[in-house]
């Protein structure tokens, strides 16, 4: 049976354009906080959804899980999810399935391509999780 663990953000985030943000999700649901590391050594599915707003209409968003070794250097960075938006706010949502090596972690990062500064105002994040 997979472990599951929720993942919440409220605190609003600056996000300058053409930068990917690694999101530090402020709680899990057993209430650890502070919280970069989605899955630890096994087999995860993630799911993750962004809240954006102050987003230059037509901007491209987009989301990717990334793998990491132990000293938090990006091992993988897997495919990411794309989609424009056209009113200036948008929900965004990404999944990726994958195995983190011993001693490793994998989170989720967001970027955006408009011509001004955006706002990430919330995200969740679903994890299901399997020991190798």
């Amino acid at each position: 049976m997979p472990d599951h663990h929720r993942f919440t953000k409220d605190t609003r985030v600056t996000l300058a354009p053409a930068t990917w943000y690694d999101i530090v999700f402020d709680r899990r649901d057993d209430g650890t906080t502070d919280i970069r590391a989605l899955a630890q050594a096994g087999y995860y599915d993630l799911s993750v959804g962004v809240t954006l707003m102050g987003i230059t209409p037509g901007t491209e968003v987009q989301l990717r899980a990334v793998e990491f070794d132990a000293g938090g250097g990006a091992l993988s960075e897997r495919p990411a999810g794309s989609a424009v938006h056209a009113i200036g706010r948008g929900r965004f949502a990404y999944s990726w399935k994958g195995a983190v090596p011993e001693g490793g972690w994998a989170g989720a990062r967001v970027i955006q391509f408009g011509q001004a500064d955006a706002h990430l105002v919330a995200a969740e994040a679903d994890v299901f999780t399997w020991p190798t």
